[in-house]
């Protein structure tokens, strides 16, 4: 569909949301909520907090699902009196409860009153930077629940209260196919956000993967077996990118896989919907050809070059000389998502770097498209980091080229 995107895509999207919010907010328009529609376990919420940590916003993750009553929602009903400053004679809206505490030499009260609705707990407080307001799992609540959140989601207020400045309200939801049970939106409840289908996209989950510091031989073994582990084969998906995650946390504290092999394969069944162990056999061909002792990405730049291009060399070419495209490949992706989470990391060096990117091309441990691709891509994210390479002419001609 047209409307489908990857996780890299949802990020950038959310992003300029929350720009394009405070622009139209401080021009006294109401904010444009965004949603994403997506199977389970691909990581919309991830997302959301992703970039709320990022850029040290508000978060408040409301699951409708978890609430009982439409109240819970919008908060309870109150009257109010209408009570007036004899300074300044502008008035204002107080609570019943709070109408004797009112200083009578400033306030003049009135016999004007209303039913209005009290301010809701989980309303976030105001954020400078901005606050994000997650209704996870939007269409598994009663119908009743998404009535009572439509003026939530168009204009950002409810009744009597809003929410503060600079709020960006985000939905998530599982799609309407019939798989979950989940309610139908109507065109009148769709139109009130811009809605996105959310697909699982391994380049996005492998750069996740990188920040999140995953055991590098799990993101090996996702990048090598993509097509087997996340993507439907005679009418079965094994793994979803969160049961993937569960998999990898339980096997984690194991150091040896190949000894471990029977104990991963039953650890697997609970994980994944894995009946004929298809899990067990691909790990089993997966620490067969040694996939799971490769170098990792850290110990590409961090240990010293001997010991690198030893293993580089015995990872690409074994023990002779036959070039393994797809083990360089998959090195390569790792190798330019680890150096993203470096850089975008507190207390970075250049220098280490810049020298060690320089041994890899000078090496010729990679094939030159190979290795062109790492360059490019991390100079092209990485510009004033990685300057020097460019002083280096053999390394401007090829990028140049």
């Amino acid at each position: 569909m047209a409307k489908s995107i990857n996780p890299n895509q949802a990020k950038r999207l959310l992003n300029h949301f929350i720009d394009t919010n405070r622009e139209l907010q401080d021009a006294g328009q109401s904010p444009v909520s965004i949603g994403f529609t997506g199977q389970h376990g691909i990581g919309k919420t991830d997302i959301v907090e992703q970039v709320a940590k990022e850029r040290n916003m508000g978060f408040v993750k409301l699951s409708l699902h978890e609430l009982e009553e439409v109240g819970d929602l919008v908060g309870y009903p109150v009257k109010e009196y209408r009570i007036i400053n004899k300074e300044t004679n502008k008035g204002v809206w107080v609570a019943a409860d709070m109408l004797e505490s009112v200083n009578d030499t400033k306030w003049k009260k009135t016999p004007k009153s209303r039913m209005a609705y009290a301010k809701p707990a989980w309303v976030p407080e105001f954020n400078e930077n901005g606050t994000i307001l997650l209704l996870d799992d939007y269409a598994r609540s009663s119908q009743m629940l998404v009535q009572a959140t439509m003026e939530l989601i168009k204009e950002g207020k409810y009744v009597s209260w809003s929410l503060p400045k600079y709020t960006t309200v985000v939905l998530t939801a599982n799609p309407d196919n019939g798989e979950f049970n989940v309610c139908s939106l109507d065109s009148a409840q769709k139109t009130r956000f811009a809605d996105y289908n959310l697909e699982f996209d391994i380049d996005s989950w492998a750069k996740w993967a990188e920040s999140a510091h995953m055991d590098s031989r799990a993101i090996n073994f996702a990048l090598n077996y993509t097509q087997d582990l996340f993507y439907e084969k005679n009418g079965v998906t094994i793994a979803c990118p969160r049961s993937y995650v569960t998999f990898c946390k339980a096997i984690s504290s194991i150091k040896d896989w190949n000894k471990e092999l029977p104990l991963i394969t039953l650890i697997s069944k609970g994980c994944f919907d894995d009946k004929d162990n298809a899990v067990g056999a691909i790990f089993a061909t997966f620490v067969k050809m040694g996939y799971d002792k490769l170098i990792s990405p850290k110990e590409v730049f961090t240990q010293g070059w001997d010991t690198v291009y030893a293993k580089i060399k015995k990872a690409i070419y074994g023990d002779g000389d036959n070039f393994n495209a797809a083990v360089a490949s998959m090195m390569s992706i790792r190798l330019v998502n680890w150096l993203d989470v470096y850089f975008n990391s507190k207390g970075y060096e250049s220098k280490p770097i810049v020298d060690r990117l320089t041994e890899l091309f000078q090496s010729h441990l990679f094939k030159e498209d190979i290795m062109f691709h790492i360059l490019k891509t991390s100079i092209s994210n990485h510009p004033q980091q990685l300057a020097k390479l460019m002083q280096n002419p053999e390394i401007t001609q090829k990028i140049v080229l």
